[in-house]
């Protein structure tokens, strides 16, 4: 029994054949699926587009335009996210990086906006502070105008 594949939000079930993110199946074809599989088992590798071409299509004469086919579909499926978990390496291959999954993307993403609202937080507050002490200092600096 082959274990899934997970990262992120996303399982690739090797068993069912199936790619999930939470409970909602993520309808592929068997192609796209077969490219997804061999490059989420090989995370951080440049996985050549020979090797990518023979393992999915085995004795099938078969252009690079397929498997840009393949990769464009994976990528509409994995959302805005897709471009960073699979990175074209310039016409050799392809390099699947599981470490820029959503799931992992979306709290680093809030730990950065938490600390920028402690910040804004404080600031805001200290900046207003200042500018009225100038501005009480510089009304009561100043003489009153002649009757």
């Amino acid at each position: 029994m082959t274990p899934p594949l997970a990262f992120g939000r996303f399982v690739l079930d090797v068993e069912h054949g199936s790619l999930r993110s939470g409970e909602q199946e993520i309808p592929l074809r068997h192609t796209s699926w077969m490219v997804l599989r061999l490059l989420a088992e090989n995370p951080d590798r440049l996985v050549s587009n020979d090797e990518l071409l023979q393992s999915v299509w085995p004795g099938v004469i078969v252009t690079d335009d397929v498997l840009v086919q393949s990769i464009a579909e994976l990528r509409k499926a994995l959302g805005d996210e897709g471009a960073r978990l699979i990175v074209s390496v310039a016409q050799r291959g392809y390099r699947f990086v599981p470490a820029a999954a959503p799931g992992e993307r979306r709290k680093a993403r809030g730990r950065h906006l938490l600390r920028w609202r402690w910040i804004y937080g404080i600031l805001a507050p200290l900046l207003l502070a200042i500018t009225a002490i100038v501005l009480l200092l510089w009304n009561h600096g100043t003489p009153a105008p002649p009757p």
